[in-house]
């Protein structure tokens, strides 16, 4: 179960419309809890799904910092006196299933004992928000868990379904591209288009072997993020692309790489158009790898290895590897003062 940070339950929206005061607690705490649910309060022990909202008031508008809402789907969190402060204890013991909660903190407080002071970001008298809103009390680790997986489902679900309509805006913008500048291209299964540069020779590949490949990858806008021809990213050598199932042949790639390869043969060049959702989705990848960003990769295919073959390869790199750790190590225990003779 995903866990929520106490520490920063220091802080939601303001809830201008509440007309109820805040409530003083501890350790600088106020709080208001709107009353819309029923049943009996929650209690030490008991699990909680919440829905976790926090925000930064600079004394005219909220900045909202992560909503559970807009990520993973609800949180869930035991209450106990290990992870929960007594401060937050106390209030969050009034809340029954269906209410609501706003607490707020002054950055002086929240960041009181905080060793390098109130972080540059935030400022003195301001406030940091959070809403919890308790849509479920749990008596057991094992309705907890059942919730917690119902909700992961959910979320896949969800996923999925904004994948699918995410991959067909992107499915236009690549036609429109293509069209615009006079590319010829191939689909592949999944949604990769793939332009043939240079056709190569033989079978096309398939799943059950690993292809050596040259690679120059950038986004739509042209900026390069990765390569091994180039020598300013440090990784010139050819790199393997495992097209089977077995995990000891290689890592895995984007699913828009095994998607493309099966369009080539050994000697091809060619160039892959991979949508968001075949690539780092709505993660993204590093600073150059925005989420949902088209890729573009240049690709040549320099052999195609079968499993025999890419193990023998494997075999040998890894004695080659050991044999260079052992040169080095004679050669730091030769470079050392011989302590063993006698004074």
């Amino acid at each position: 179960m995903r866990k929520i940070s106490y520490l920063a339950i220091i802080a939601a929206v303001t809830f201008s419309s509440c007309k109820e005061d805040f409530q003083k607690g501890e350790m600088g705490l106020e709080y208001k809890i709107i009353e819309k649910g029923s049943g009996a309060k929650v209690k030490m022990g008991d699990y909680m799904q919440i829905h976790l909202g926090q925000y930064y008031n600079n004394g005219k508008i909220d900045s909202l910092m992560s909503d559970t809402r807009n990520e993973n789907g609800p949180a869930i969190e035991m209450l106990d006196s290990a992870s929960t402060p007594p401060a937050y204890l106390k209030v969050l013991t009034q809340m029954r299933k269906g209410d609501s909660l706003v607490i707020r903190m002054l950055a002086d407080s929240a960041f009181a004992k905080y060793p390098g002071g109130i972080p540059p970001m935030f400022k003195k008298g301001h406030y940091m928000m959070t809403t919890v809103k308790l849509l479920n009390i749990f008596s057991s680790r094992q309705q907890a868990d059942s919730a917690y997986k119902a909700e992961m489902e959910l979320s896949r679900q969800k996923d999925s379904i904004g994948n699918i309509a995410l991959l067909a805006k992107e499915d236009k913008e690549l036609q429109a591209y293509f069209a615009k500048k006079n590319i010829k291209v191939v689909k592949a299964p999944m949604g990769t288009y793939v332009e043939i540069i240079k056709p190569g020779t033989g079978p096309n590949i398939d799943t059950s072997v690993v292809v050596k490949t040259n690679y120059t990858g950038r986004t739509m806008d042209g900026v390069m993020f990765d390569s091994n021809t180039d020598p300013s990213k440090g990784h010139v050598e050819p790199y393997n692309v495992n097209m089977t199932n077995d995990a000891s042949l290689g890592g895995s790639v984007i699913k828009g790489w095994t998607d493309g390869m099966t369009f080539l043969n050994k000697g091809a060049v060619a160039k892959f158009y991979i949508p968001s959702t075949l690539a780092y989705g709505k993660q993204g990848s590093g600073s150059d790898i925005k989420p949902n960003s088209i890729l573009i990769f240049d690709i040549e295919v320099l052999d195609v290895l079968n499993k025999e073959v890419v193990r023998a390869d494997n075999a040998e790199r890894v004695k080659t590897m050991k044999e260079k750790q052992k040169r080095y190590m004679d050669s730091v225990k030769a470079s050392m003062p011989d302590t063993s003779a006698k004074k």
